[in-house]
Parts: structure tokens; C-alpha cells; sequence
């Protein structure tokens, strides 16, 4: 399926195919400005998770999911033009995949707005055949990939998941942490180890925020120790501004990533710039 889409205030057309946006300018002498109407959400369904990572940014714990998400997500959507309802979204949070209304939210997604959902997991939806079995499923019928958090504690879910995922012939993306030289090698180990099943590898730099203590990013040893060949490597929004800094080869986009999205709470249905800005 082939989607466009025009915002001429900020000089801008698109289009999307397969999961991919190409961008233009339609003044090419012009630069591209912040979208009135982003081409992509991530949305934060529940604050609810069982993983209990140190370092999470969000500081999720166990506890009460956001109620009347389905309601609240027609309600965000429902007055937008064709030309205004993103192409894809991106849901999180916690973890997705533990909410009740999960499954549904998929489903209103894709048929009633024609938006492709996506959704980040750290695969512990695993230890349950049942609630397995209703995930792929659903997720083949609906979504355009998974991104799979690698965090290093739960390596026994994330990996049965993704090996799931890949069996289902789901578009599967990785998604790992990047601090010190030591989460530098653990991301090493799982490209060589998950490079013929994984479409990228996506980099998030640490989140010195929520439950997280403060660390340094190890730039120059990431740049060091990159794959020669970076096909299947992505960063995320954060990365920005390292990228920016130049002493590699890396490619970098033309323009921020913030300008093209934005992040939707639906505890309180407030928009945030990312959700590095919500805490």
C-alpha cells in the first residue's frame, strides 16, 4: 500500500510504502519545518511493567493500566483528516503487551484509521502459551514489526520472543541500550549473533532520567567498534546530537527526528515532543 501526504506550512510531502517514508521538500531551496500533524506517534498505552530494569528511564513498575485507551485513541484520531492521521505509530510503555485492551487497540488501529501499528516489547508476554499465541497471531495480522528491547536480565523472554517473531516472519527490529564500554559489547555479541534475522539494530543512548543512575556514554568506543558495513544499524532520536559531532562515517539524517514525530500519553492524552520530555 502507497500513502502521501502535503503540509504545505511546513514545506513538506511524503511518501510512505512498505513501512518506509521518503521526505521531500516541496521547495527544495527551502528547509522542511515541524510537521502541525506528526507522520509518526509513539504512544505510551500503560505505565504497567514486570521487568524491573534498573535503568529504566520511564520508571515503570507493576501497577494499574490506563483505563479507556481504545476510547481515548478513537478520540485522538477521530477528527483527523486523511491527510493529518499518521502513517504508522509506535506503541509502549511499560509493557504494551500486558495491557488487556492491547490486542483490540491493534486492531482499531489498522482497520478503523488505517494507521500501521507497531510496538516495542521486552518479550515477557512469552511465559503465558495463551496470551503468546493471541500476540503472534495478532501481531502478523496487524502490525508492521516489533522492536525488541535486549535488556541483558531478561534474556530468556526477549530471545524467545524474537525467535517467535522471526519463525512468524514478522519484520523484527532489536532495540539496545548504549552506555559503557561494557553494553557496547553485549549490543556486539547480539549482532553477530542475530544479524541474519533482525531488519536493524536500533541504538538508544542511556537515559539519565526515572529510576536510572547517571552514566557517560562511551561514544568513541561505539564508533570504534560499529559494524564495517552499517546497513543494519540505526539510532535513536537521542543520538542526534552526537552524530552531529562528525569523526565518522556514519550517515545522518537531514533533519531532527522531533520535527516528523511526537509522543502521546494516554494516561492524560498530552503530547510531548518524545518521551525523553515527559519525566
Amino acid at each position: 500500500m502507497i500513502k502521501t501526504r502535503i503540509e504545505e506550512e511546513a514545506n513538506y510531502r511524503s511518501i510512505w510504502c512498505n513501512g518506509k517514508t521518503l521526505r521531500f521538500a516541496i521547495d527544495p531551496s527551502k528547509p522542511i519545518t515541524e510537521l502541525k500533524y506528526p507522520e509518526f506517534y509513539d504512544i505510551k498505552v500503560t505505565g504497567n511493567c514486570e521487568g524491573k530494569c534498573p535503568y529504566c528511564y520511564m520508571d515503570s513498575k507493576p501497577e494499574s493500566h490506563y483505563e479507556n485507551i481504545i476510547e481515548k485513541t478513537r478520540i485522538f484520531f477521530k477528527d483527523m483528516s486523511t491527510n493529518e492521521l499518521p502513517f504508522q505509530v509506535a506503541l509502549g510503555g511499560g509493557e504494551p503487551t500486558s495491557h488487556p485492551d492491547f490486542v483490540e487497540l491493534l486492531r482499531v488501529l489498522k482497520e478503523e484509521f488505517d494507521i500501521c501499528p507497531n510496538y516495542t516489547t521486552n518479550g515477557m508476554f512469552v511465559s503465558d502459551p495463551e496470551t503468546l499465541h493471541k500476540i503472534m497471531f495478532n501481531t502478523k495480522q496487524y502490525c508492521g514489526g516489533v522492536a525488541v528491547s535486549c535488556h541483558p536480565h531478561l534474556t530468556s523472554y526477549w530471545k524467545a520472543a524474537a525467535l517467535g517473531f522471526s519463525n512468524n516472519k514478522i519484520r523484527l527490529n532489536f532495540h539496545v541500550i548504549i552506555s559503557d564500554k561494557e553494553s557496547i559489547d553485549y549490543f556486539k555479541e547480539i549482532y553477530n549473533e542475530w544479524k541474519d534475522k533482525v531488519e536493524y539494530f536500533v541504538l538508544l543512548p542511556y537515559g539519565n532520567q526515572g529510576r536510572a543512575e547517571h552514566k557517560e556514554i562511551n561514544w568513541e568506543y561505539l564508533v570504534q567498534e560499529l559494524p564495517q558495513n552499517q546497513s543494519q544499524i540505526a539510532f535513536g532520536a537521542n543520538f542526534y546530537p552526537y552524530l552531529l559531532k562528525g569523526g565518522h562515517n556514519i550517515k545522518v539524517a537531514l533533519y531532527e527526528p522531533e520535527i516528523m514525530s511526537k509522543f502521546l500519553d494516554l494516561k492524560d492524552m498530552k503530547v510531548y515532543p518524545s518521551s525523553f520530555n515527559l519525566i
